[in-house]
């Protein structure tokens, strides 16, 4: 009788070792796999590789974040990094709260003033501030380099800052609602012929006369807006000639250098350019926002709409 409890008892306490053997193997296993792939950057190692094609490494969410550049401090504020951001350029103007940052200088910004604000994440564009980024990383602080020449490339931006920032929620949310407004315009545009599309000349400089040529933001915004580049013929952004404008004869002018030259008063001292269709017939478009065009960012979808009803006003009543 003693003898069978005695056994009894050692088998259930040998399969309760066993059972807490294998629970605790399961927990360490699993928070192993928790550590090589962590999903968030919230307490954990994350690495990504930035559009540099630099690898940073975050071990904690930056809490302290500086931008070197306007289009990545609007993208910033659209995610809800405000209280994070304590310093930009500047030319960081929107939203108006960006003005109230301190400021580290302007596109050459001063590597000791960033320094002083003690960033644990500063967000840069390499193609303005590669010296700045080469000086800083020297020193140990981290540097996310993200370069948004499209809305492709401003969903990338979007993404990467999102993940390092742990608020991806918020960046795909973001992505959504642009993806949203895009596809407001293309259903608005639906009905356009091809025979219907205007022919559109951006300006972005005067003396010399400069423009947006294919493979540019601008010239993405102009084509998902209906109209038809007619410097399509160079690419980048580009000197054009005067003659060449005339001769391509456009329906419409987009003027987006409107904010630091008078450019009706420009355009009717140009040789030739009163043959044009769109000054005969005041189609000069001159944006009260040239920022919008300009920047890749998260108002991409907005700038779209802008450009597509100054192009076809009927359709958007």
């Amino acid at each position: 009788m003693h003898g069978g409890e005695t056994n009894l008892g050692r088998r259930i306490f040998a399969i309760s070792v066993a059972f807490f053997l294998i629970l605790g193997l399961f927990f360490t296993v699993s928070g192993c796999f928790q550590g090589e792939t962590p999903e968030t950057p919230s307490g954990k190692q994350l690495t990504v590789r930035d559009d540099s094609g630099n690898l940073l490494v975050i071990s904690k969410e930056p809490q302290r974040i500086v931008s070197l550049t306007p289009s990545n401090t609007e993208i910033l504020f659209a995610l809800g990094l405000e209280d994070r951001l304590v310093g930009v350029t500047t030319y960081c103007d929107y939203p108006p709260e960006a003005k109230q940052k301190p400021k580290v200088g302007d596109l050459n910004p001063s590597v000791e003033k960033i320094v002083e604000l003690d960033p644990d994440l500063v967000v840069a564009k390499k193609t303005l501030n590669a010296d700045t980024i080469a000086a800083l990383r020297k020193l140990g602080i981290p540097v996310l380099c993200v370069e948004p020449e499209s809305i492709e490339g401003v969903f990338r931006a979007i993404r990467l800052i999102a993940r390092v920032t742990g608020t991806e929620k918020t960046g795909e949310a973001l992505i959504r609602e642009i993806r949203k407004q895009l596809d407001f315009v293309k259903e608005k545009l639906a009905t356009l012929a091809p025979e219907e599309r205007v022919k559109v000349f951006i300006e972005v400089g005067n003396e010399p006369l400069y423009t947006a040529g294919k493979n540019t933001y601008v010239d993405e915004l102009v084509t998902l807006a209906g109209g038809i580049n007619v410097a399509a013929d160079v690419e980048g952004y580009q000197m054009y000639s005067s003659e060449s404008v005339v001769e391509k004869n456009p329906d419409v002018i987009l003027a987006l250098d409107s904010y630091y030259v008078d450019v009706q008063s420009d355009i009717s001292k140009r040789p030739g350019w009163e043959k044009i269709k769109a000054v005969q017939e005041g189609r000069i478009i001159c944006p009260k926002d040239p920022d919008l065009l300009n920047r890749p960012g998260p108002r991409a979808g907005q700038a779209v709409e802008e450009v597509a009803r100054s192009l076809y006003p009927g359709l958007f009543q």
